[in-house]
């Protein structure tokens, strides 16, 4: 019996490890004379398309056969699939190859960079021939490239909607945030927005309190604002295991993008 119980967790395993090491299809963007590669999952008929921007340094390294190197369990790209499963075209980039450095070393203060901002740009742009509105739904650090994004972009290049997750909105300490990277700029960042925290999140730089610092810096027209509530997790505050991550509350975090996103109207 127990020799049965062995190898079923040994097959599970398995299972499990030929799943997330499975080949998702790629796609490679052009931007600046460079090529943005970033998996690309279709549903037949997408209601919307949704970019998901990880946190963290952001150099995912990800392969022609769609595998990730680094980043697998950021709370976005952990749920990529769960997106496709809502109707989604989804888009999960890395960042330039003009922008990566060895060991997954990016290029310092790429995330507030200019032309980091037209690379989102260029991706919002391709989404667009696949399917309208087009979102980006970034999390934690991804606060700060959609800041710079939506202060360099306009027309096709700029996205419909926004969605922020846990995100480094406001300045603290020595760290970027949306703020700084939108250069502090109201009026680049009136576009339809909804914002999630978690009641737990004891990151330093994405506290649920930031969340209301931010509201009184940029207005509450068009901004939608949701705590969630979870375990505490473990490890580091600021990473993906912990409640910064939203860990074990995936479905509820889905959820509720999803549905905000399919009640926005053109």
């Amino acid at each position: 019996m127990r020799t049965a119980v062995v190898l079923l967790a040994f097959i599970v395993s398995l299972s499990s490890s030929f799943v997330a090491n499975a080949a998702e299809p790629t796609v490679e963007i052009p931007s600046r004379n460079q090529k943005i590669r970033a998996i690309l999952l279709k549903p037949e008929k997408p209601v919307a398309s949704v970019i998901l921007l990880v946190g963290g340094h952001g150099q995912m390294d990800i392969a022609a056969n769609g595998a990730i190197k680094w980043g697998r369990g950021n709370q976005l790209v952990r749920t990529r699939a769960e997106y496709l499963k809502q109707g989604f075209a989804v888009l999960v980039p890395d960042i330039a190859p003009g922008w990566k450095g060895a060991e997954s070393k990016p290029v310092n203060g790429y995330r507030w960079h200019p032309q980091h901002g037209a690379d989102l740009g260029a991706l919002v742009a391709y989404m667009r021939t696949i399917a309208e509105p087009v979102v980006i739904v970034g999390t934690s650090r991804a606060a700060v490239s959609t800041g710079v994004m939506l202060l360099v972009t306009e027309g096709k290049n700029r996205p419909d909607y926004v969605v922020l997750t846990a995100a480094m909105l406001m300045p603290s300490g020595n760290q970027p945030s949306f703020l700084k990277a939108i250069q502090d700029n109201k009026q680049k960042a009136q576009v339809p927005m909804f914002l999630i925290g978690h009641k737990k999140d004891q990151c330093a730089y994405t506290l649920p309190q930031s969340i209301d610092a931010f509201k009184a810096w940029r207005g509450d027209g068009k901004l939608d604002i949701l705590l969630l509530d979870g375990p505490q997790g473990t490890g580091h505050p600021c990473e993906a295991q912990s409640a910064h991550g939203f860990i074990s509350i995936d479905d509820q975090v889905v959820k509720a993008v999803s549905d905000w996103i399919k009640r926005q109207k053109p």
